[in-house]
């Protein structure tokens, strides 16, 4: 708990930090001004959007399971994904993950762990998209990086990033397939560099990580995630385009929507207040800095797709709480719960 009190403080102190930063330069009424003139029907469409890659995710959800636990539902995978992020939304630490697996497998009856693994594999694949998208995009001609030696750097260290992405999917599908000679070949490799004790932990560390990726194991499973990766960043960036849209920013397009949903994600995966405020603005910045974007766009862009894609989810989550007969209580010792049901197995 004290440490979950640290990262409060931390999380807290770090928002206010950024939204000074974000607002520093900007005029509050001007930013008001321009959220009342933004596009609704399109800042509808990126809502929905956005809401709707919850769908995706449970979809994804089941390919993940499906080595472990084939016939999980699609109602307890979409409210359990809907309650991870509204746990997100308003509590600190990031206990929506634990959350997550904590109302499958209540819902489901499965075992813990394997909720839990399911979702290692999921950031995995999550990171990997999102990765190649970042360095996918810097290295597009039309990049906004100019000229001269710096620019040219960049886009090489951007290709050379891009490819080694892929050729990271590679291995670890490698690894993946053969986890026995993978966890052998790392302890021999980490017993020269550790004392004993550290070298046996880090080895049961390896070998639960693997076994935890059951959707790697097999090659037809891995290729539907990794596809369902795609199609959940994409229909995201689809979401930012059209919000960006909405304040008559065109000139990113869809790939510098692509751009931005990768930094912000990327952003947010830092610790932080409940709801990722602050985090989310600077991102926001930070990304569309680079198209020159007028400021007052970029922030009245920021808060208001931040705050209209945190209400749906959110109230989605509360709602699958109260359905799934659990308690926001219980949603608050996930993590304890968790990790007490892990050292039982």
């Amino acid at each position: 708990m004290r440490g979950h009190a640290w990262k409060s403080v931390f999380g807290l102190a770090l928002t206010v930090l950024l939204l000074w930063w974000v607002l520093r330069d900007v005029s509050v009424p001007e930013v008001w001004q321009r959220v009342r003139e933004a596009d609704p029907w399109l800042l509808t469409g990126a809502v929905v959007a956005a809401t709707f890659s919850f769908v995706l995710r449970a979809l994804r959800w089941r390919v993940l399971l499906e080595p472990s636990h084939p016939d999980s539902r699609f109602v307890p995978r979409f409210g359990a994904t809907c309650i991870g992020f509204a746990v997100n939304n308003l509590l600190p630490a990031r206990l929506g993950e634990f959350a997550r697996a904590y109302a499958l497998s209540r819902t489901e009856g499965m075992n813990i762990g394997v909720s839990l693994a399911s979702l290692v594999a999921e950031r995995v694949f999550d990171g990997l998209v999102l990765a190649f998208f970042l360095f996918a995009t810097i290295s597009l001609p039309g990049f906004p990086l100019g000229e001269g030696s710096t620019a040219l750097l960049v886009r090489r260290m951007a290709n050379i990033g891009a490819i080694a992405f892929v050729l990271a999917v590679f291995l670890l599908w490698l690894a993946a397939r053969n986890s026995d000679r993978s966890v052998l070949l790392f302890e021999r490799t980490i017993g020269r560099l550790l004392s004993p004790a550290l070298s046996e932990r880090a080895t049961h560390l390896a070998a639960g990580f693997l076994s935890g990726l059951g959707a790697l194991h097999d090659t037809v499973t891995f290729a539907k995630a990794l596809g369902w990766s795609v199609v959940v960043w994409l229909n995201l960036s689809i979401s930012i385009w059209l919000g960006l849209l909405a304040f008559d920013i065109t000139g990113p397009g869809l790939t510098g929507a692509i751009f931005l949903q990768s930094v912000i994600a990327f952003a947010v995966a830092a610790p932080s207040s409940p709801g990722f405020f602050g985090v989310f603005e600077a991102a926001t910045r930070l990304g569309l800095g680079v198209y020159d974007v007028p400021v007052t766009d970029m922030v009245s862009f920021a808060t208001s797709y931040h705050i209209l894609t945190f209400l749906p989810v959110t109230i989605l989550g509360l709602w699958y709480i109260r359905h799934f007969g659990l308690s926001w209580s219980e949603m608050g010792r996930s993590e304890e719960t968790v990790e007490a049901a892990l050292d039982d197995d």
